[in-house]
């Protein structure tokens, strides 16, 4: 691969050998040459293409997701500074338990090769990359019956509306970060209103900067998360899976909210 004939001896060799069959390998690769003194080059002409196969020419055993859930947890614990590693215990709860076997080599490597922290990647690298410093609140939005706000089943469709289920505590399409610019955010989309009337839908689309109907002011004492631009409340639709706007009205226990996590230095 591109990869493989820079990374081979220099970087401490293809692959992390604790990690199984497939699955976050490509992530190990990528910290280690940007976190350890690599390069990597643009070639503006190249054609790069991913093709996947109709089926893995391989088995995961009994037990695919705790096979990838142990190559992530791998690379947390070799990359992440402890801020980075709660957060990702946040999002990902489901790996907290999961065995990911000794690290204690892959730590050694870059304490030899004097590997740069994390915060470098973030402030450095990718300081565009959403993460816990840039969030005034993240973790499950909770109403008052326990019903959290949902990407639908993960289904991350562009445009999707977003949907509200119960709260299952596993992170991943229950998981938000209301950022420092009051967006809301989940792992690629943000909330947006494009209606401008009560029952308009919240719908789940890339950030724009731009946009001011992607803004959210949450107030911590009532409860609600109010649309900036139309002054509606979040809450849901009729069926009570959908995600509306509508009038805001003290008495709908189903306009009040609540976050997961809070951070005494950033007041909502």
């Amino acid at each position: 691969s591109s990869v493989s004939s820079g990374i081979n001896a220099e970087y401490g060799g293809m692959y992390d050998d604790g990690q199984d069959i497939w699955g976050g390998e490509n992530i190990d690769l990528s910290f280690r040459v940007w976190l350890c003194g690599g390069q990597q080059w643009m070639s503006p002409c190249s054609k790069v293409a991913h093709v996947f196969r109709p089926k893995h020419p391989y088995t995961f055993g009994n037990d695919n997701f705790n096979v990838v859930m142990k190559n992530y947890k791998r690379n947390a614990l070799v990359w992440f500074d402890k801020e980075q590693l709660d957060f990702f215990y946040r999002w990902k709860p489901q790996a907290i338990p999961v065995d990911a076997g000794d690290v204690s080599e892959r730590l050694a490597f870059n304490k030899k090769n004097n590997c740069r922290n994390f915060n470098y990647f973030l402030t450095d690298v990718w300081p565009e990359l959403p993460s816990e410093r840039d969030c005034l609140a993240t973790g499950e939005i909770k109403g008052t019956d326990n019903i959290c706000l949902d990407n639908a089943a993960s289904s991350d469709k562009h445009g999707q509306q977003l949907g509200c289920y119960g709260c299952h505590s596993m992170g991943n399409n229950q998981f938000w970060m209301y950022k420092k610019d009051r967006r809301i955010m989940g792992l690629l989309y943000v909330f947006e209103v494009l209606g401008t009337k009560p029952g308009s839908t919240v719908n789940l689309v890339w950030a724009d900067l731009k946009s001011d109907k992607q803004i959210f002011d949450y107030n911590s004492q009532t409860g609600r998360l109010v649309h900036r631009v139309t002054g509606l409340c979040v809450d849901r639709d009729d069926t009570g899976t959908g995600v509306i706007v509508d009038t805001c009205n003290s008495n709908k226990l189903t306009q009040k909210w609540y976050f997961q996590y809070t951070y005494p230095d950033r007041p909502l």
